[in-house]
């Protein structure tokens, strides 16, 4: 897709998510939430359903034709070289907990590859956007372009999950602490992680456990825009297709894509 139809769609959708993100922050200040099982167990709330309902509406607005395929949607259209991949709340469980990491995360997908993302996180006053090789961070209104960090030699900085970092997450931290004299964690919240990887608060994110497309793709394309990498353990690309069930490899998320990571990760796996 060209940039120039890249940026009218991002303005769109920057504006689609402010409107969702006003509508989630209604709802988490009210001090009235309902909580629910999905079939999986995992949680729902009426934010989740709010939220999904306003961008699905938004991003039909925005082209009628492009199917949307998201967390709390029940869509059977299947095209697999341009859709929308949404994310109507990651971080259910920092929502319900109420320390304000949860996110929105809408992502445009075109041949599997995703050129368009936007992540809010409302209760942080952040969003992230990337595209076309640049990314940004809007803080307060205030838009400022950000960039991906260089790895050091020396230390590292290890964002990692903060309501479910496991035994192979703290293995790698480990491994971490072997490879480098000075090794910090930066326990984050939903896709803010990969978002600390965008704008150079991180080094590193890994993933070891399973997540679903929708909860990485719009934080993907950020953090390649910022000049980032996301890859698979084993070096390969993740790719997105119209199916709901698609869960994501193990994965890696570097702020600097020519660091071996891929050698570390060897002695994990």
């Amino acid at each position: 897709m060209e940039v120039s139809k890249l940026t009218e769609i991002s303005n769109l959708v920057f504006e689609a998510v402010e409107l969702a993100s006003d509508i989630v922050m209604e709802i988490y200040n009210s001090g009235v939430l309902k909580v629910e099982n999905k079939h999986d167990g995992s949680p729902v709330t009426i934010a989740d359903k709010k939220c999904h309902e306003i961008l699905f509406n938004s991003l039909k607005s925005i082209d009628a034709n492009i199917p949307i395929l998201s967390e709390e949607g029940d869509t059977k259209e299947n095209r697999e070289d341009l859709f929308w991949l949404i994310d109507p709340l990651d971080g259910t469980k920092e929502f319900i907990n109420r320390n304000g990491e949860f996110t929105i995360n809408v992502a445009l997908i075109e041949h599997g590859k995703p050129i368009l993302g936007v992540v809010s996180a409302p209760a942080v006053h952040e969003t992230f956007l990337g595209f076309a090789g640049r990314a940004f961070k809007i803080l307060d209104k205030e838009k400022i372009e950000i960039t991906s960090q260089k790895q050091s030699e020396e230390f590292c900085l290890v964002t990692v999950s903060k309501s479910h970092k496991s035994e192979k997450d703290q293995a790698f931290i480990n491994l971490c602490k072997k490879e480098f004299s000075e090794v910090k964690e930066l326990p984050t919240g939903s896709s803010l992680k990969l978002c600390r990887v965008a704008e150079g608060k991180a080094n590193i994110y890994s993933r070891l456990g399973p997540t679903y497309q929708w909860d990485i793709a719009a934080g993907q394309a950020v953090v390649e825009a910022s000049g980032g990498l996301i890859s698979s353990l084993n070096g390969q690309a993740l790719t997105y297709d119209f199916i709901s069930e698609k869960k994501n490899p193990l994965f890696y998320c570097s702020g600097d894509p020519s660091y071996p990571w891929q050698d570390i990760f060897a002695k994990l796996i």
